[in-house]
C-alpha cells in the first residue's frame, strides 16, 4: 500500500517537474536563437511591454514614449524628448514674439530611418534661422510612425493646442491607404492600429498603476514573448492577404476627408494657419501591377495604392478650396521628388526631408509675413 502510494507520489510530482525541465530547455533553446539571430532578438525585444517604445495617448491614440530612443534597422535613431516627440523640447506656454510651427503625419513626416539632424522639422529650423536672422521660431514634430490621418487629430487634440502653434502642417495620407483593406470601417477602429494589443494592454496597466504579472514574466522570460509574437505574425499574414485582395474599400477615404475637416475645424475657431501637403510617392516609377513588398500600407498592387494615394490627395484639395472659399486661405502642397530622394515608395532620404522643408517654409513665408506685421505696427 505504501509502495503504491510512493509510486503516486512520484508520478505527481515528475508532471511538474517535467514541465520545469522542458521551459527551461525552451528558455534557454529560445535565448541561444536569439544570439544567432540578431532579427529574432529584436522581434522578441518589442514583445517586452515593460521597455515598449510608444504609450497611450488621448481616447485611442499612441504616442512615442519621452525620453526613448527607437533605433531603426539602418542603425538610425529617432529620439524623443521629455514632452514625447522627436526634436527639442519648447515652452508651454508659448514665449511672446516665437512663431511656432506643429507637423502632424505618419513616418514620412517623423523622419522614418534617418537621425535627428536629417528629418523634415530640423531642417525646417535651420531653413528658417537662415531667412529670418533675429526672429525666434519653434518646430515640434508631432507625427509618428504609423499615424493616420484619426491620429493626427488625436495628437493635435492632446498635445498640439496646448503648444499654441501660429501654424499647423498637415502632411498625410499614406496610412489612411493602409485602412482602406478593411469594409465597413468606423471611427476607434482598432483594425488601423498597428500595435492594437500593447495599446489595450497599456491602457489597463495605467488604471492599475503597475505592471501586470504577465508583463513582468515576459520582461524575464524570451520563451513567454513568442505566443504574442506568433499571433500577431498570423494577424500580419491575414492583413496582408486583404492588402492583395482585388479592392479598396471606400470608407477609409471618407474618415480621412471628415478629419482633416475637422482638424481645419479645431485650428480655425482657434485662429490657427492651416496648410495641407499630399505626402511624395514614388509609386508611380513601379510597375503598375507590382504586389505589396510585406508592407502594411499598400491596397491591391502599386497602381491601386497610388489611385487610392490620388484620391486622397484630391480630397485634400477639395477642403482647401473649401477653406479658402469661405475667407481662410489653406494652401496645399503637392511636391514631386525624383526617386533617388526615397528609400522606397513614401520614405525621404535626408536629402528629400531637406528639399521638402525647403517647400514647407516657403509656404509658411507668408503666414510669418503676416504674424509680423501687428507686432511692427506696435513699435511705431
Amino acid at each position: 500500500m505504501q509502495t503504491t502510494q510512493r509510486a503516486t507520489l512520484a508520478a505527481a510530482l515528475l508532471v511538474p517537474l517535467a514541465l520545469l525541465v522542458a521551459l527551461a530547455v525552451g528558455e534557454g533553446a529560445t535565448r541561444i536563437a536569439a544570439v544567432v539571430s540578431p532579427r529574432l532578438a529584436r522581434q522578441l525585444a518589442e514583445y517586452d511591454l515593460t521597455r515598449v517604445l510608444i504609450v497611450p495617448n488621448g481616447e485611442f491614440g499612441y504616442r512615442q514614449k519621452p525620453n526613448s530612443a527607437y533605433r531603426y534597422r539602418n542603425g538610425t535613431v529617432a529620439h524623443s524628448n521629455a514632452m514625447g516627440f522627436r526634436g527639442p523640447p519648447v515652452e508651454v506656454p508659448k514665449p511672446p514674439g516665437v512663431f511656432r510651427i506643429v507637423l502632424l503625419g505618419g513616418s514620412t513626416t517623423h523622419g522614418w530611418a534617418v537621425d535627428d539632424s536629417a528629418t523634415i522639422d530640423a531642417y525646417i529650423r535651420q531653413d528658417l534661422a537662415a531667412r529670418y536672422p533675429g526672429r525666434r521660431f519653434d518646430v515640434v514634430n508631432l507625427a509618428f510612425d504609423g499615424y493616420d490621418s484619426y491620429q493626427d487629430l488625436e495628437r493635435l487634440r492632446s498635445d498640439g493646442l496646448r503648444m499654441q502653434p501660429d501654424l499647423v502642417i498637415v502632411n498625410s495620407g499614406i496610412n489612411d491607404v493602409r485602412n482602406a483593406r478593411f469594409p465597413d470601417l468606423q471611427e476607434h477602429d482598432s483594425r488601423t492600429l498597428l500595435w492594437a494589443a500593447e495599446i489595450a494592454h497599456l491602457r489597463k496597466e495605467q488604471l492599475t498603476g503597475a505592471p501586470s504579472l504577465w508583463t513582468r514574466i515576459k520582461h524575464w522570460s524570451l520563451l513567454a514573448r513568442l505566443p504574442g509574437m506568433a499571433r500577431d505574425r498570423m494577424n500580419t499574414m491575414r492583413q496582408l492577404g486583404s492588402a492583395t485582395s482585388e479592392r479598396a474599400h471606400p470608407e477609409a477615404a471618407m474618415l480621412f476627408e471628415r478629419h482633416l475637416e475637422r482638424m481645419a475645424d479645431i485650428t480655425g475657431r482657434r485662429g490657427i494657419a492651416l496648410v495641407l501637403s499630399v505626402p511624395p510617392s514614388s509609386l508611380r516609377s513601379y510597375p503598375p501591377r507590382q504586389r505589396s513588398p510585406g508592407t502594411s500600407f499598400w491596397v491591391v498592387d502599386a497602381g491601386t495604392t497610388q489611385a487610392y494615394r490620388d484620391t486622397l490627395g484630391a480630397q485634400m484639395r477639395r477642403v482647401a478650396d473649401s477653406l479658402t472659399q469661405r475667407g481662410r486661405p489653406t494652401p496645399l502642397l503637392r511636391v514631386e521628388l525624383p526617386r533617388d530622394r526615397f528609400m522606397d515608395d513614401c520614405h525621404l532620404t535626408a536629402e528629400g526631408n531637406r528639399e521638402l522643408a525647403e517647400e514647407f517654409v516657403s509656404v509658411a513665408a507668408a503666414f510669418i509675413k503676416q504674424s509680423s506685421r501687428p507686432l511692427a505696427e506696435s513699435h511705431r
